[in-house]
């Protein structure tokens, strides 16, 4: 009998359950060439001459997934590789730490390498989910669509899976775990899963209250949503820490905080312009400014009140920022500016 691995709560639920299938040896067999004929055919009678039907272009997935480089894979992907689409998909929980919504990319990254680990000991084979949702909505791959996990016990090679990061039998599933979700499930028909796979959740095939009660009562709505995910949080590192703040480090701070990914800061006062030397491409300068959203969010994560979230960079932001990073305090974005240095440090390790 297959290996399986078991989490159980304080009652002795079980609360999610880890399998291969019973036969998991060797790659998919290539199909065996048919024999050749002993006898020569009869010659075949032409058929008439048809317009061929146009192919059907294979659909452009619209989800953002970071990939299993961003966030540091380190094991094998998958032991097998699969052919042609799955024909179910189940939704799981992976019962390890429940992170805030408001939790880092580098957090985040850190408990894919955890679920990793339980994979690589318990079956030599990587992680075992195809993709992970965290309470921020973000999305990773886990082990590739083309290659076999060790989700479902039986059902690995004809099914795929989608893994809520965190224990949903205690906890409810956040909106923008199941808007993606949902966008997840919608990308992948006729793409990862024929257009028909059922989609339901790991407890409909096995002894397990996974993916958990709370998880469970919305499959619907996962079934049933549309759905969008926020922008992938990308490969980390990559900005030049200079002290300017210019489009390269806008577009890593709108990955970090889920808003859209331009590179642009809409919408600022132009009386704030000349003072801020340091602040340099992307910002849009206007005598009437409406603010924009990723200061928006970005005053919110510093802690500033909900009264002056107004999404505009001035003297009271820029002071609350230095605050923030614990850097000098006067309210000004100056070239080579020691604030930002270190948001642009802090955005290379995958957090503000």
């Amino acid at each position: 009998m297959a290996e399986v691995y078991e989490i159980k709560g304080e009652d002795g639920t079980v609360l999610e359950v880890l399998g291969p299938d019973d036969e998991p040896q060797g790659e998919v067999p290539e199909p065996q060439t048919a024999p050749e004929p002993t006898e020569v055919p009869e010659p075949e009678t032409p058929e008439p001459t048809t317009t061929p039907e146009p192919e059907t272009p294979e659909p452009t997935a619209t989800v953002s997934i970071a990939s299993r480089a961003s966030w540091g894979a380190r094991y094998p992907d998958g032991d097998l590789t699969l052919t042609g689409p799955a024909v179910e998909v189940w939704v799981h929980h992976s019962v390890t730490a429940q992170l805030s919504p408001g939790a880092s990319v580098a957090a985040e990254a850190e408990q894919m390498r955890a679920l990793e680990s339980v994979g690589q000991t318990r079956f030599g084979t990587g992680i075992s989910y195809n993709v992970v949702i965290f309470p921020s909505g973000r999305a990773y791959q886990g082990v590739s669509w083309n290659r076999r996990g060790t989700h479902t016990g039986g059902r690995n090679s004809t099914s795929r899976s989608i893994c809520f990061a965190g224990n949903y039998e205690a906890n409810n599933p956040t909106a923008a775990q199941i808007s993606t979700a949902a966008a997840i499930y919608g990308a992948g028909k006729d793409r990862w899963w024929t257009r028909g796979a059922p989609l339901g959740g790991h407890r409909d095939v096995s002894q397990t209250a996974c993916p958990g009660r709370n998880l469970y009562a919305r499959i619907d709505d996962i079934r049933d949503g549309e759905g969008s995910t926020p922008p992938s949080p990308g490969e980390p590192g990559g900005i030049t820490v200079d002290g300017f703040w210019g489009s390269s480090t806008t577009r890593r701070l709108q990955q970090e905080l889920g808003t859209a990914v331009d590179g642009v800061v809409s919408s600022q006062s132009v009386a704030w312009r000349d003072v801020n030397p340091g602040l340099t491409t992307g910002w849009r300068w206007v005598a009437d400014a409406q603010g924009s959203r990723v200061i928006a969010a970005l005053q919110r994560r510093i802690g500033m009140s909900s009264g002056q979230r107004d999404g505009k960079i001035g003297p009271q932001t820029i002071r609350a920022l230095q605050r923030y990073l614990g850097t000098r305090v006067d309210g000004v974005i100056s070239r080579e500016s020691s604030a930002v240095m270190a948001l642009q440090r802090r955005l290379n390790q995958g957090r503000v």
